[in-house]
């Protein structure tokens, strides 16, 4: 028992030292912006899923230039299978929609397409939340939990303003959850530049 808690206490902390630097949060934020655009020409709304691995590669390549010189750098091994976090999203996912359909059977009806449609920013902040809440979960860093919260609040919150399509509340979600996320990754980075100055090669051999 208390290898295991040793254990997840050591990989609670690789992850920590992972995403202490805010560019996770800042590429996320980049990517709102461009669902943002695509979501407003229907045609184009499985062009962000082809940022996937652009993204990947800024990530690893900005770690690799402002990072890693500083606190140097830590491999995480993911235990997880493929099969296991599939499983858990869409477990997430089924919970988001029920608790949703819920909602929406106390204040009309469940099984009107276009009461759906209204509420569609807040099923999308509600299945893209599942991803910070996973990385609070991870790192148990609490400004995770506060990204989860504004993810969902500003879901419900689009849903419940008016627009002219549900692609344009979509949009506004994108672009004011997109802007928090750009915001919050910039402030972590610059506090982790200023915390964290470049190395020397002598201490980093040291």
């Amino acid at each position: 028992m208390d290898t295991d808690i040793r254990y997840d206490e050591a990989r609670r902390k690789a992850f920590r030292y992972d995403t202490q630097d805010g560019l996770l949060e800042f590429l996320a934020g980049v990517m709102f912006f461009f669902i943002a655009r695509a979501v407003q020409e229907p045609h184009l709304a499985w062009a962000p899923a082809l940022l996937v691995f652009p993204m990947r590669w800024a990530l690893r390549f900005f770690k690799e230039r402002y990072t890693w010189p500083r606190v140097g750098y830590v491999k995480l091994r993911n235990e997880e299978t493929g099969a296991e976090m599939g499983r858990g999203m869409l477990l997430y996912l089924a919970a988001v929609v029920f608790v949703l359909g819920v909602a929406l059977s106390s204040f009309g009806d469940v099984t009107s397409w276009d009461h759906w449609m209204r509420w569609m920013p807040a099923l999308v902040g509600g299945f893209c939340s599942g991803a910070f809440l996973y990385l609070a979960n991870r790192s148990g860093y609490p400004r995770y939990f506060g990204l989860f919260a504004v993810c969902l609040a500003w879901g419900i919150a689009c849903s419940l303003m008016d627009t002219p399509t549900v692609y344009a509340g979509i949009a506004r979600w994108a672009v004011g959850f997109g802007l928090v996320c750009i915001l919050t990754g910039v402030a972590v980075f610059v506090m982790f530049v200023r915390n964290h100055p470049v190395r020397s090669e002598e201490a980093a051999d040291a």
